[in-house]
């Protein structure tokens, strides 16, 4: 089992502006996002709206006032078998993974995972839950799901053992004033 590292939560880090979105429990892990990876979720979920696509989630898993997971990169999944309604990761997948985290990120880890439902809308099905029960059991570990045409997106973690919908922290890199994104408005969150 992996213990959290201390580290001051990225809302304390100078330079940086956050904004929650959506609900945040107090009783489960606190899920961090930096902007720019949002924005390579979304943008890279609407490379193709007829089948489904995915990734994984990579950061790492802290502790300030209380635990939190931080997403500060994606990887995309590679050798997939993907469809208009489902999406499995093969033994190519988790190979091909495992080998970019540890080239790109040597000191991050999976984290989570993401994919798509294409006009579906944002839920987890039988199938996703299994995926996420049998290879993302940590109690920090996240999904995300986009619906890129329905232009909605949502993120589901582990509470009091179930997983459930749940809200995020939204990290912007950079100084005050500029206009806020739309991916950190909530205007995207289902």
């Amino acid at each position: 089992m992996i213990q959290p590292i201390p580290k001051p939560a990225p809302v304390r880090e100078r330079d940086k502006e956050a904004k929650q979105v959506g609900i945040v429990y107090d009783d489960a892990t606190l899920v961090f996002v930096h902007e720019r990876v949002l924005e390579e979720i979304l943008d890279y979920s609407e490379q193709d709206a007829t089948r489904e696509l995915g990734g994984f989630l990579v950061g790492g898993v802290y502790v300030d006032s209380r635990e939190y997971v931080e997403i500060a990169h994606y990887v995309p999944a590679v050798d997939v078998k993907s469809r208009a309604a489902s999406l499995t990761f093969t033994h190519e997948t988790w190979a091909a993974m495992t080998r970019e985290v540890q080239r790109r990120y040597p000191e991050d880890m999976v984290v989570g995972w993401h994919h798509t439902h294409p006009n579906f809308g944002v839920f987890l099905s039988g199938y996703d839950l299994f995926v996420h029960k049998n290879f993302f059991s940590e109690p920090w570990q996240v999904a995300m799901v986009v619906d890129p045409q329905r232009t909605e997106f949502g993120f589901f973690q582990w509470r009091c053992g179930e997983i459930v919908d749940c809200g995020f922290v939204c990290v912007r890199d950079g100084g005050h004033g500029a206009a806020e994104p739309a991916e950190c408005s909530g205007d995207k969150v289902d």
